[in-house]
Parts: C-alpha cells; structure tokens; sequence
C-alpha cells in the first residue's frame, strides 16, 4: 500500500471500529474499571481516527519530508546514546 491508500483503509477500519465498539462499550454507567476502559478505548479510537485525518487532509509532501528528516535526526540520536552506553559498559567490565 501506498501513500494515501493506506490512510484511508485505516480510517476507515478505525470508524467501523468505533462504531461497533462504541454500541458495545457501557460508557454511561458509575465510574469503575468497565466505564473508564470504555472511555478510555473510545478516546484512543478518536486519537487515531485523528491521526489519519490529518495524514489525509493537511499532510503534504513538504511537512513529510521534515517528519521523516526530524524522525532520522532521532534515530541517530538515540543511536549515539546507545553506542555510548555500550562503550561504557565495555571499558567497565574490561577494567573489573
């Protein structure tokens, strides 16, 4: 799947998702563990359905391409971490 597809078919399995999960969920009974799930699981649904309207309506290949450029600067962030923490694990175990 490419580009935009993908996005639709997501959105679209996420609103049957809240559509069939919200006629199950009880989201009007006292607050306890069934209720806050349900109004949990409801909210995350909304998220995600978000996420790919945005990914649908207002994401061009310009704000993209700097995702992908912040996303990389990450990666190799958290690479640079790790190889640090493994030097240091290293230089103390050949020390002990």
């Amino acid at each position: 799947m490419k580009g935009k597809a993908k996005h639709v078919i997501y959105l679209v399995v996420a609103l049957a998702m809240l559509f069939i999960g919200v006629s199950r969920l009880e989201l009007n009974g006292p607050w306890n563990a069934v209720t806050i799930f349900g109004v949990v699981w409801t909210l995350f649904a909304l998220v995600v359905i978000a996420a790919h309207l945005n990914a649908l309506l207002w994401m061009n290949e310009q704000k993209k391409k700097e995702l992908d450029r912040i996303k990389q600067m990450k990666r190799n962030t958290w690479e640079r971490r790790l190889q640090k923490a493994v030097n240091r694990g290293s230089n103390r175990s050949a020390r002990g």
